[in-house]
């Protein structure tokens, strides 16, 4: 049924009905292009990976999510908890060849949650689950 909203020909059909008949008369108008199929959905990440995954790290350790696009030059968003992000010096963004990383530095309790890599329309999501919880201090021995 979309076909036609592609198709330059039935747009100069379509400019011209709208110029020269009423607007009604549209709704009954039918385009060969209209029962062409839509075009194949172009494939973003590569068909052999999960669309959601979960990712274990330790507190303190570099966490890293990755996926494979079907195409090199395909560049990937990637998103935590629905905020999208950039490079810093927490999380580094990488690409080689089809892999797509994104590197959460020394993860924190602060780091774990859903992240997400968005291409093409497409999404690929990861929970990320960090073990134990790195303290900053002395220990003291307990007074009685």
């Amino acid at each position: 049924m979309n076909g036609w909203r592609n198709c330059s020909l039935c747009w100069e059909v379509v400019g011209l009905l709208t110029t020269t008949q009423p607007v009604q008369s549209l709704r009954w108008w039918w385009s060969p292009c209209a029962s062409l199929p839509s075009p194949e959905p172009k494939v973003v990440f590569a068909k052999e990976q999960p669309a959601h995954r979960e990712v274990q790290t330790e507190a303190g350790a570099s966490a890293t999510l990755s996926c494979e696009v079907a195409q090199a030059q395909t560049e990937v968003t990637w998103y935590k908890d629905g905020k999208k992000l950039s490079s810093s010096s927490k999380v580094r963004m990488e690409a080689v060849g089809c892999t797509r990383r994104l590197v959460v530095q020394q993860a924190g309790q602060a780091d774990a949650g859903e992240y997400s890599s968005e291409a093409g329309g497409k999404r690929l999501s990861f929970r990320l689950h960090v073990a134990g919880q790195c303290f900053g201090g002395t220990e003291e021995p307990l007074q009685r």
